[in-house]
Parts: structure tokens; C-alpha cells; sequence
């Protein structure tokens, strides 16, 4: 049984114009110990989806569809009180912006400690220890003294360590990554992604890692979603999508990345076009129509469904299979 069952999600926000669906009818799960990749570029959804399973966007001008089961419980029907006790405990999330996500005026020990205060019901005294423990396996020297201090006295990246730190400190079920790494320095930035892989062996816990690195994707995820203008347009297996994309945004992206193997001065592959305007368009059409290079009449006509592709990938595409290849069969670049 998934640990989250995400069915049918659609986000709407109210703007001048018109309703604009941010996430369109999106559907996915996690397995108990699993690690998901959720891919793509700005603006896709990727945030937004999270924030509204967590019941984060309960807020005028915002509209929420479909359900989201995190252990028999459907997390958008629950009331904000149970929600509250399920978040921070067994549900944890890392938000990108370090910046916004601490408190300016508190101490590091009185944000961290009140997690633990309140969802452990620890003493303050055991609240400190866990804190200093985890700001310590999060690569924070002499995190005891650390504690003392405020938020703007920490760099980009120490205040980025001090979140992964907090969302851990009740060792959830589910910790939701977003873009967690993107301020650390490679270094750190290991050090970190290995933390998640010891904590997902020893506690059993699931993580859905939102991000743009396909890299950290590859190192870390067990499958991957891909999405693009608020849709999953492509489900598979980590090594499977890596090794043969069968859609052609997940081509795209996957060709656009920079490699280590590439002649010096070879030439990236660019993804033409803009995103579409989600909500304007007059005509129901495949969002990613006017930038495919594999576009038929029939993408400008109706949406893809999204469909199975063997026992354990799906996409969202009419472009026979045949088209696709194995990335390593690609020409080289010139």
C-alpha cells in the first residue's frame, strides 16, 4: 500500500482574466522507503502541488481538487488541526528559500526546539541534544554555539543546512524536498544527499525530491516524474528514463544537460520556444505542441492521455515509441 496516493490534484488560482490551473489533473504515489524525483522546469507545478497537499494553499482565490491519502487519510479533506499534528511529525518539509522559511527574530535553539517540544513532547533540555545532533550530521561545526545565534548570521547555505536539520529532527515518514541543495557547494551538497540515503535505510522514510538537477536525480531517486505547464507528462524508473526518454520534454530536458564527456566547445542543446500562458489558451491542445520537434496534427487538437508503457512507466504522448532511441545511440553534438 503507498505511503501517498496522490489522485486527480488540480490547483486553480483566481487572476484578472481568468481562473489559471497551475496543476492539472495530476496523479502519483510513494512506497513506503521509496525516493521520487519530481523534475522540471520553473513554473511546472512542481511547488505548488506539494504546498497543496500539505494544505499550505487553503487560502482565498485558491481552489484545490482531487486526494491526497497519506496512510488511510485523505490530507486535503482534514481539518487544519489534524493536518497540523500530521506536518512536522510525520510529514516534513524542506522549503527552497532558507530566507523565509526561519524566523528573523528567534534564536536557531528556540525554532529548532520548539519542533521537538511540541511533536516529541521533549523536555527543552532533549530538544537541544537532537537539535545539536542533527545540525552536527547536516555538516554545521560546532553546532552547541551555533544554536545561540540568528538566522541573518549564518551564510546562504549554512541557513539552508539548519532547514534540512529541522524538517528531520522527528524523523518523519515522508520528507518533502524542495530543491533542498540548489544554495550548498558540491560538497556539502554529498554530504547531504547522503544523509537522505542512510535516513531512507535506517528509518524506512520516504522522500519526494523536488528539483531542476537532473544529476542529483539520477544519484538519488528511485523513479522520477517528469512534469511540464502543471501535468506529469512522463512516469518511469530512474535508469530507465535515463537511458531512453519516451517523451519529447524528457528528451529535451536530458539533452540540454551538461556532460562531463562532451568535447570542449560542444554545443548545448537549446529547448525552443516559451512555456504556454496555463489557462489562456482558446484552443486544447498538447501543452508542449509548440515546442515539440516530433508535433503532429492531431497534438493541436486534443491533450494526450496519459498511458502505460509497460509495467512501470507512463506518458503523455500520441508519438509512436519507434520515434525514441537510447540516448547513448544519439548523434554526437556538434
Amino acid at each position: 500500500m503507498p505511503l501517498l496516493s496522490v489522485q486527480n490534484l488540480s490547483v486553480e488560482f483566481e487572476s484578472d482574466d481568468a481562473a489559471v490551473r497551475a496543476v492539472d489533473d495530476v496523479s502519483f504515489h510513494i512506497e513506503p522507503g521509496e525516493i521520487v524525483g519530481l523534475v522540471g522546469e520553473s513554473g511546472c507545478g512542481k511547488s505548488v502541488s506539494t504546498l497543496a497537499i500539505l494544505g499550505l494553499l487553503r487560502q482565498r482565490g485558491v481552489t484545490t481538487r482531487g486526494a491526497a491519502f497519506f496512510d488511510g487519510n485523505d490530507l486535503l479533506a482534514l481539518e487544519s488541526e489534524r493536518l497540523r499534528k500530521l506536518r512536522g511529525r510525520r510529514i516534513a518539509l524542506i522549503f527552497q528559500d532558507p530566507l523565509t522559511s526561519l524566523n528573523p527574530y528567534l534564536t536557531l535553539e528556540e525554532q529548532l526546539c520548539e519542533v521537538a517540544e511540541v511533536h516529541l513532547g521533549l523536555s527543552r533540555r532533549a530538544a537541544r541534544a537532537r537539535a545539536v545532533e542533527l545540525l552536527t550530521r547536516v555538516g554545521i561545526a560546532d553546532a552547541a554555539q551555533r544554536l545561540r545565534g540568528y538566522p541573518h548570521q549564518l551564510s546562504g547555505g549554512m541557513r539552508q543546512r539548519v532547514c534540512i536539520a529541522m524538517a528531520l529532527l522527528c524523523g518523519p515518514d515522508l520528507l518533502i524536498a524542495d530543491e533542498p541543495t540548489t544554495m550548498l557547494d558540491v560538497t556539502i551538497q554529498a554530504q547531504i544527499l547522503e544523509l537522505l540515503r542512510e535516513l531512507r535505510r535506517s528509518q524506512d522514510m520516504s522522500i519526494l525530491f523536488i528539483t531542476h538537477d537532473l544529476g542529483v536525480v539520477s544519484e538519488l531517486a528511485d523513479r522520477v516524474l517528469v512534469m511540464y505547464a502543471g501535468r506529469v507528462v512522463e512516469e518511469a524508473l530512474t535508469q530507465d528514463l535515463f537511458r531512453e526518454p519516451l517523451h519529447p520534454y524528457s528528451e529535451a530536458l536530458l539533452k540540454s544537460t551538461p556532460r562531463v564527456d562532451e568535447a570542449f566547445g560542444g554545443r548545448l542543446h537549446v529547448i525552443g520556444g516559451l512555456p504556454p500562458r496555463l489557462g489562456l489558451a482558446s484552443v486544447r491542445e498538447c501543452t508542449f505542441a509548440p515546442r515539440c520537434t516530433r508535433v503532429r496534427d492531431a497534438c493541436r487538437t486534443e491533450e494526450p492521455a496519459l498511458t502505460s508503457v509497460g509495467s512501470t512507466r507512463l506518458r503523455r504522448c500520441i508519438a509512436p515509441l519507434a520515434e525514441f532511441r537510447p540516448l547513448s545511440e544519439e548523434e554526437p553534438r556538434p
